[in-house]
């Protein structure tokens, strides 16, 4: 179907089209519908899709993983840094969640959520993905700077 536009209407056109391109942006820079679970950390399991009520648990080896960069001022600029360009939008700049697409896709609220869990199960989330929630390489994030945001949520939690 071709949207008919008056070309004597280059404004209410680019408009049109910005307002679209935005709106997919924000669908699919937090993912959409999608589950994350293409290629795994090997011998670990799938996350669980779809049921948001289900408690996403990582695996007891997950949980035992210890962060190997230490929580340091430049770690915690490096986190943030990756934080407000891809998880913001969802999050918040908080980390409560309370913004339109984190209510629409239910995402975690990050300053419940986070303090109860080691940086390894924390880390392995990132790198699996749920529901709306890719895994971080579908970003072009690294292992490495996972545990980077990691250490900057855990200052989220300090407020």
């Amino acid at each position: 179907m071709k949207l008919l536009i008056p070309t004597h209407l280059p404004t209410l056109r680019s408009f049109l089209y910005t307002a679209c391109g935005s709106i997919c942006l924000l669908f699919f820079s937090c993912g959409g519908d999608q589950g994350g679970d293409e290629t795994l950390p090997a011998g670990e399991p799938p996350a669980p899709k779809s049921d948001t009520a289900q408690v996403w648990m990582a695996p007891e080896s997950a949980q035992q993983v210890v962060n190997p960069h230490p929580s340091t001022a430049s770690s915690i600029e490096k986190g943030k840094a990756i934080y407000l360009q891809y998880c913001v939008t969802c999050h918040g700049a908080d980390g409560a969640a309370h913004v339109p697409a984190g209510m629409a896709v239910k995402a975690a609220n990050l300053l419940t959520a986070t303090p109860t869990q080691s940086d390894g199960a924390l880390h392995w989330k990132l790198l699996t993905g749920r529901n709306a929630m890719l895994k971080i390489s579908a970003y072009g994030i690294s292992d490495e700077d996972g545990w980077h945001i990691i250490n900057y949520l855990r200052t989220l939690t300090k407020s």
